[in-house]
């Protein structure tokens, strides 16, 4: 029987095999650019190699040696505080925005749109001037309007902050940079999630006579939870991979306070050539966040079932 269809599916590729070199070209540029080195970098987790010299077998040598990374643990547990300090309002902010752009009363909703999803397309390296500024320790527009707080109120005890030169802040700042960035990119996605619930749920539930907040908590939340799912997990591979945001706000510092997987991984492998035991921390965090994502939807499978 398998023979039979194997045979059948190589009469088929005999018949028509102008149509398969016409797609192989695609074929062969994924399995060179995206299996290749995936296959190849799992390779390098059992290796010592520095991308010069000869690769050296060192079986789990490198994942024994994450047990003892001391700087591996802090950018862990400092993407984890990061994640905490910007995904929660970051995810309140994109749905109450979805909210108020998909009234139909809402005059120019096309421009807000784009106002909001901006920042997800500005270059990096303008939000990186911008809010160095915002943050500068004595021109700061944030220190400028805590001093006129100050001054205003002064039993209040304000005093400017050192936001990027400080470890005590410099992690609420990445996560402000951050929030601010990605709402909108969110937003998009909450905005087409109740764009997507149809009317009738709404009509039916006020029929039943229920109000704005029982028809948001019975009917808008409930149907919405497939797309806090996806955002929830584009937030988690985000925040464990984030390197943009830290590299050209703080560097990692002061420090390592604001070292988070995605600097270290990348400082691992390009600064100091160690590129085994960073392919070795690379599978090792992904097979913890396969892990995460699939609890994730598990939960949100159980709650719907």
């Amino acid at each position: 029987m398998a023979s039979s269809a194997a045979g059948g599916t190589w009469t088929g590729i005999r018949k028509y095999w102008q149509f398969y070199v016409f797609i192989s070209p695609f074929f062969l540029l994924f399995a060179i650019l995206g299996v290749y080195p995936v296959v190849f970098s799992l390779y390098l987790s059992f290796v010592k190699w520095d991308g010069l010299s000869e690769m050296t077998w060192v079986g789990l040598a490198n994942f024994a040696t994450l047990f003892d990374d001391e700087i591996l643990a802090t950018s862990l547990w400092n993407t984890l505080v990061i994640g905490i300090l910007y995904v929660p309002p970051m995810m309140a902010m994109a749905f109450v925005f979805a909210l108020c752009l998909n009234e139909s009363w809402l005059r120019m909703r096309g421009l807000f749109r784009a106002s909001f999803f901006l920042p997800c397309v500005t270059p990096m390296v303008v939000i990186a001037i911008v809010f160095g500024l915002l943050y500068s320790p004595e021109k700061g527009l944030l220190n400028y309007a805590i001093g006129e707080v100050a001054r205003l109120v002064p039993f209040m005890g304000l005093e400017p902050i050192p936001w990027i030169t400080s470890e005590a802040w410099s992690k609420l700042s990445v996560a402000i940079l951050v929030a601010w960035r990605w709402t909108g990119y969110n937003m998009v996605l909450m905005l087409a999630g109740l764009q997507g619930i149809s009317k009738e749920y709404y009509e039916a539930a006020e029929v039943d006579g229920a109000g704005i907040l029982q028809r948001m908590w019975h009917v808008t939340l409930p149907l919405m939870r497939p797309t806090f799912l996806f955002c929830g997990i584009l937030s988690l591979l985000g925040t464990v991979y984030m390197f943009d945001e830290v590299f050209v706000l703080t560097r990692g510092g002061p420090g390592t306070s604001s070292t988070n997987f995605g600097l270290y991984l990348f400082n691992t492998s390009f600064s100091d050539f160690r590129f085994g035991y960073a392919s070795c921390m690379a599978y090792t965090v992904a097979f913890f966040v396969f892990v995460v994502a699939l609890l994730m939807m598990r939960l949100n499978r159980t709650h719907q079932e």
